[in-house]
């Protein structure tokens, strides 16, 4: 579990989060909430990107601080930026952070496959699409089965098929013990497979709920989903 306590994290002027106070449980819960309302932020909080203006985020003992290598390796986080060097080729990337965080090479192989990019294994990331980029980083945010998934986005500029692909990965490497928060406009496909959901407005926390069970088949509910 990670806990939240009184989060506030101003940028110059911009309050990007305002008091916030969260328990994230196992399992996947889903980040809602119109542009500017601070989930990106919410999540380099938790990635130990950035450090709160006041409050802490802690995962057990441990504090999420700067600096912070243990933590970053128990992480994986695929932002906005994908996160890849464009002049290595798919699988050159892939390899390379599997080297970083001391993952078999054949979790790279098996990334490619199971989203569907090994088609582009040998070619240079800089040539990709915007789509194709996202699931590289998506794999190389997994690459190192992390404790803790953060994914900023995971279902831009994805087709159908794609996105489908992108759930059955983050579905495979849930397990007891593990937390991701997802921050997306696709509420409706999240839903699908969420335990949890929050929403933020102006840098607030206006709704945290809970499925009734552990991996119900109950949706989450439909407040969870908002509009820009």
């Amino acid at each position: 579990m990670i806990r939240i306590d009184d989060v506030r994290v101003l940028y110059g002027r911009t309050l990007a989060l305002d008091g916030v106070d969260l328990q994230l449980v196992d399992g996947v819960t889903g980040l809602f909430g119109p542009n500017g309302s601070g989930k990106s932020t919410l999540l380099k909080v938790v990635a130990g990107f950035v450090r709160p203006t006041r409050g802490e985020v802690r995962a057990g003992d441990v504090r999420v601080e700067l600096g912070n290598e243990a933590w970053r390796r128990l992480v994986g986080y695929a932002g906005h930026d994908p996160g890849l060097y464009g002049r290595l080729t798919v699988r050159e990337n892939l390899e390379l952070f599997a080297r970083l965080y001391d993952a078999p090479a054949s979790r790279a192989a098996e990334l490619l496959d199971e989203l569907d990019v090994a088609d582009r294994a040998t070619s240079r990331v800089d040539a990709l699409s915007a789509g194709l980029k996202r699931r590289v980083s998506i794999a190389r945010a997994l690459v190192h089965d992390p404790a803790v998934l953060l994914l900023d986005e995971p279902y831009a500029n994805l087709d159908d098929d794609a996105a489908d692909r992108v759930s059955s990965a983050v579905q495979r490497w849930r397990r007891p013990g593990r937390v991701a928060l997802i921050a997306t406009h696709g509420a409706k496909r999240l839903k699908e497979y969420s335990d949890a959901g929050i929403v933020l407005r102006q840098a607030r926390v206006v709704s945290h709920r809970l499925r009734t069970g552990p991996h119900s088949s109950e949706p989450v509910p439909d407040e969870m989903e908002t509009q820009p």
